[in-house]
């Protein structure tokens, strides 16, 4: 076989490129196609089909006196009808399927079910339609949807009669608030919806948001990329899912570009938009938010759970570069009686740095084998980094597997996808996997239980959320490819993984609707800031509200080197959550604790030993997560949603059920005094045995570098072991 050569494949580009994110449509350049009035209406086994005719709209530049200011104006209609389908999926969820097409295709055929965000099928409803002159109504025995006949509009009721869903309809004619429409700008579509927004309605979720745990008010950038830290509007992991305090939730099933406004243009309207020439989402009602995540859960998967081991620590810098080195570690960590089930190697276990081809180094990782071997007698898993690019050198054997056999993103020329020359940055000539394309998959998952064969535990999925969207791949267009490519490469390494161990694993940094199927997640490149420390919890407990149960964090930030103090907090907060990694950026920035004050090791391990003594309830709590859809690290308002003091507390949490987490987040020459709320209830301090009995009150609480505050729920029984 002739194998290609470096001269085969030079500097591979495309002529343009997009670099950045743009709106090619949006709500002041569309023709707004609106449904007008039901011409049709169709029953089938789950439901209705609705059939309208179109009424459009255009934003014109106006003046109101001296005011310059778009308004709504009619124009003529760019289709001819819009359909909705209202299909029931249980007796408490429905869907909305809204497009000029009375059946669109799916863009999603492509891909295997277990691939996409949604994988369930619907239920088998006991359902009623009943029509007047008025509205249509479909009832289940819990929820009742109403769409009325002269405005189209769609709302839904609970058992008890109460409104918890509605659609806005904007009669008003500025285009603050854009509702149920098809937006066309040539031969661009764009789909936009509107619903009701209560004035004291909250709204949880849409993934990893390190702005806030609340959504109103804030812009949301939902175009999964690469945040590099965790103070910004950036996110690796975008789910289009969230939480009402209305009592629903809504799943949006689709993985072209997204936006949401949530009372940011218009305080009475939570919007969104899709674009596609389609939008289905899910109205998931329920009686607590406890049911809401189950739920939605249902639809998408829950998490398996992970292995034993993987609840331990895991020891990490960028990176370890030989086995030397490894065993060194290994050696301290017994030596400094640090408890420990797992030794990361990052970047450099290839013959060079980065230059990922799945193939151990032979100078400084020989005989991989027998050194996981001997380091698993020594009680260590090893975990193995890879990312889903590939440098395109002429000697990576993996990139020229890759090009021969059709692996990769292409280009319109039909070459391996680069980013051009006069893109700046970093490894902006490694081409991309296309795991949208079966045999690749299968080839790349070929590699990955080689590895998982070889002794490795558990494979690091890097990067996955930068994925072009003007590039070419195999089963799916790029546009709706780009916030579900992390989806489809963490499937494919988690089943080879499976396969091979027989264990549910990886470590995964991207994702987005349905990547609670492929545990466990991390929070990314954060900075060594308490900043960045806030929000990364800030990052946990919205992706527990959008349906991940389990995630951990770089333990002392990974961007920069952290003090002792901050490296001390960063810890318990990393021992309270559901996975505890130590990992930063560099040979020389350690991550163990030794490399820190005789203080700070002393605390780190306190902490540590108390994480293994609540194994027992650790594990207990991560098998229920996989049952119930509740996350690990969980906001107050997921266990007491009826107590409106806790609806905006993004600074402490529950882990699993019964314990109460109050991380220290600022430094102590800031103040020594830690506020905690405490809901309804006694609690017992989990140092001091103090109780108090609280009807929802605010505590003071002084705290040292070794206090962390943490309160169990009275009447819990916390499982503990014995560690020497």
């Amino acid at each position: 076989m002739n194998m290609p050569t470096d001269t085969e494949f030079p500097q591979f580009k495309t002529e343009e490129s997009r670099l950045y994110k743009d709106d090619v449509i949006n709500k002041y350049n569309a023709v707004h196609n609106r449904p007008n009035e039901i011409t049709a209406v169709e029953k089938t086994d789950s439901g209705v089909i609705l059939t309208f005719s179109v009424s459009a709209q255009r934003a014109v530049l106006s003046y109101t006196h001296e005011t310059r200011i778009y308004l709504l104006k009619q124009c003529p209609c760019e289709t001819e009808r819009l359909y909705l389908h209202v299909e029931l999926w249980s007796d408490t969820v429905f869907k909305l399927l809204f497009s000029d097409e009375k059946y669109p295709e799916n863009p999603f055929d492509g891909l295997p079910r277990e691939a996409r965000m949604l994988i369930a099928e619907p239920q088998k409803v006991d359902f009623e339609v009943l029509t007047d002159d008025d509205s249509i109504t479909v009832k289940t025995k819990k929820i009742e949807i109403r769409i009325d006949r002269q405005t189209a509009k769609i709302s839904a009721f609970d058992n008890r009669g109460a409104e918890y869903y509605s659609q806005r309809k904007n009669n008003f004619r500025t285009p603050d608030t854009c509702d149920l429409a098809l937006g066309t700008l040539g031969r661009e579509r764009k789909v936009f919806e509107a619903l009701e927004l209560e004035n004291n309605e909250i709204i949880y979720g849409l993934g990893e948001r390190f702005d806030g745990l609340i959504r109103n008010g804030r812009t949301v950038d939902f175009y999964n990329k690469d945040a590099v830290g965790t103070t910004s509007r950036r996110a690796y992991v975008n789910i289009p899912f969230y939480i009402s305090t209305k009592g629903y939730g809504l799943f949006l099933n689709s993985g072209a570009d997204t936006s949401w406004d949530i009372a940011t243009e218009d305080c009475s309207s939570l919007q969104f938009s899709v674009a596609d020439n389609q939008m289905e989402y899910f109205v998931i009602w329920g009686d607590t938010p406890k049911d809401i995540i189950k739920s939605y859960c249902t639809l998408t998967g829950f998490a398996p759970l992970p292995p034993l081991w993987s609840f331990g620590l895991w020891m990490s810098r960028n990176s370890y570069t030989s086995w030397e080195t490894v065993f060194d570690i290994a050696e301290k960590l017994r030596e400094y009686d640090i408890p420990c089930d797992v030794i990361h190697l990052d970047t450099a276990w290839f013959k060079t740095d980065w230059d990922c081809d799945l193939k151990f180094s032979e100078e400084r990782f020989p005989n991989p084998a027998q050194n996981i071997e001997k380091l698993r007698k020594m009680g260590f898993r090893i975990s193995l980094w890879q990312y889903n690019f590939i440098p395109p050198n002429a000697d990576n054997s993996h990139f020229l597997e890759a090009v021969r056999n059709g692996y990769l993103a292409k280009n319109e020329k039909g070459e391996p996808y680069q980013l051009p020359e006069e893109c700046k940055g970093s490894w902006t000539k490694d081409v991309i996997i296309d795991f949208s394309n079966p045999d690749a998959r299968k080839w790349y998952g070929d590699k990955i239980y080689s590895l998982i064969k070889t002794g490795a535990a558990a494979i690091k999925t890097d990067f996955g959320e930068g994925i072009p969207e003007d590039a070419v791949y195999h089963s799916i267009d790029g546009r709706h490819f780009h916030n579900l490519y992390s989806l489809v490469y963490n499937h494919t390494v988690f089943n080879a993984t499976k396969e091979a161990s027989g264990e549910s694993i990886v470590w995964a940094r991207s994702g987005t609707a349905g990547s609670q199927r492929y545990p466990v997640h991390w929070g990314g490149d954060s900075q060594c800031s308490f900043e960045a420390l806030a929000a990364t919890l800030r990052g946990a407990l919205s992706m527990g509200m959008s349906g991940i149960p389990f995630f951990s964090h770089d333990i002392g930030g990974f961007l920069g080197m952290p003090d002792d103090e901050l490296y001390v907090r960063w810890a318990q907060l990393g021992m309270f959550s559901s996975h505890a990694r130590c990992h930063g950026a560099g040979d020389t920035t350690h991550r163990e604790p030794w490399a820190f004050s005789e203080e700070a090791c002393d605390i780190f391990r306190y902490y540590d030993k108390l994480r293994y003594s609540l194994m027992p309830y650790i594990y207990e709590q991560a098998k229920k997560c996989t049952e119930t859809g509740l996350p690990m690290m969980r906001a107050l308002y997921l266990e007491y949603p009826d107590d409106r003091n806790v609806y905006h507390i993004d600074d402490e949490y529950m882990f699993g059920d019964s314990i109460l987490v109050a991380p220290v987040l600022m430094p102590l020459a800031k103040s020594k005094i830690r506020k905690i709320y405490l809901p309804k209830g006694v609690w017992t301090d989990f140092f001091t045995k103090e109780k108090t009995e609280s009807q929802g009150i605010w505590i003071e609480k002084s705290v040292d570098l070794k206090t962390m505050p943490l309160y169990v729920k009275y009447g819990s029984e916390i499982k503990l072991r014995d560690i020497p």
